[in-house]
């Protein structure tokens, strides 16, 4: 017998038994009753009880005879009656309960229009859910975004120990790169913390404080020099006046890495990569690749989503979650980020943030 039916049999036997009992104490105290008023009462002539105890128990356990059936019979439909949408909803959030699994987050408790207390236990459990299931993916989009962020870092450690073992190097340059080495860990721990604040507070996770914009750029590109040194690709940042913004500095230098890294993975050996500040807090990476397709202009801003073939680099693959984690950081300051056509061919990436 599965679990739905169990309940819903089980109530219906639960008020069955206490109808049973009911009556059956009703009828003995009604017999009670009859007997203490009328034992003591007599016939005026010959000094005789009226009605013998035993006659009066017989009329009583005759009368509960006689209401039994139909007493079982009212209170089983009424208990029907009233019970069985219960029941229903209850057999259903059973079974809604039991099909939830951890591949199933999205999965909720069913809720009706009639806003009763059941209801109102569904809807409690059901933000429950939706808490559990908003961690879950918080956790996972942690994971991913991590792993994203973390491979430029570790490309950047990688590319200036790979140079500096490949002859004799002074202490002093030895310093050099142990000091480069460090300041990559300490960004990455800086990264992680960015991520992981996102992930648990969303847009709570950014702390908005006045920043230069065309000095985040200059840093970023700094960063990225290593990445170029082999691909004939070169970095430059266009001329133009300083541009001050309320922004979160790790998260929108997270956004300037990925652009840039972006554009530097698509864009032809030989050509330069720049990136322009203004006018207002705005922020434009060109690159002189393909360009990006029309209709795959919204769709590469999806998670693990690709746009055009990128070149072939040693920056590695692409997981597809760089520009997806740029949008949502630029959403959580409530500005917008598009791709166009550059001129003179190319994609442009623009980033407007408010004033």
């Amino acid at each position: 017998m599965s679990t739905p039916a169990t309940l819903g049999r089980g109530l219906g036997r639960a008020f069955a038994l206490a109808t049973i009992f009911g009556m059956a104490i009703f009828g003995i105290a009604m017999g009670l009753m009859i007997y203490f008023t009328e034992v003591g009462e007599t016939c005026s002539a010959a000094g005789e009880i009226e009605d013998p105890p035993l006659e009066i128990i017989e009329q009583t356990s005759l009368a509960f005879a006689f209401a039994l059936p139909f007493g079982i019979a009212i209170s089983l439909r009424i208990n029907r009656s009233l019970t069985h949408s219960t029941t229903e909803r209850l057999d259903e959030m059973i079974t809604s309960a039991s099909s939830m699994t951890g591949e199933r987050l999205a999965d909720r408790l069913p809720v009706s229009v009639a806003n009763d207390p059941l209801d109102q236990l569904a809807v409690a459990l059901n933000g429950v859910l939706q808490r559990i299931e908003t961690g879950v993916r918080a956790q996972a989009q942690f994971a991913a975004d991590a792993s994203h962020e973390l491979r430029t870092p570790l490309t950047v450690i990688s590319t200036n120990l790979e140079v500096a073992r490949r002859k004799e190097r002074a202490p002093s340059h030895w310093e050099h790169v142990a000091d480069d080495t460090l300041a990559e860990v300490r960004r990455m721990n800086v990264l992680v913390d960015k991520l992981l604040e996102l992930a648990r507070a969303g847009n709570a996770g950014l702390r908005h404080e006045p920043a230069e914009l065309r000095a985040l750029a200059g840093a970023a590109l700094s960063r990225a020099d290593s990445l170029t040194a082999k691909l004939g690709v070169e970095l430059e940042l266009a001329h133009g006046d300083d541009v001050g913004a309320e922004v979160d500095v790790d998260a929108i230098a997270i956004v300037l890495d990925n652009l840039i890294r972006n554009a530097i993975d698509h864009a032809p050996r030989g050509t330069a990569v720049t990136v322009t500040i203004g006018p207002g807090p705005r922020i434009a990476v060109e690159d002189r690749g393909s360009g990006v397709p029309v209709e795959a202009r919204e769709r590469i801003f999806e998670p693990f989503a690709r746009g055009v073939q990128r070149m072939d680099r040693s920056t590695g693959p692409g997981l597809g979650l760089g520009l997806a984690i740029c949008k949502r950081i630029v959403d959580g300051h409530r500005g917008t980020i598009r791709v166009e056509d550059r001129d003179g061919g190319g994609a442009r990436f623009v980033v407007e943030l408010p004033a």
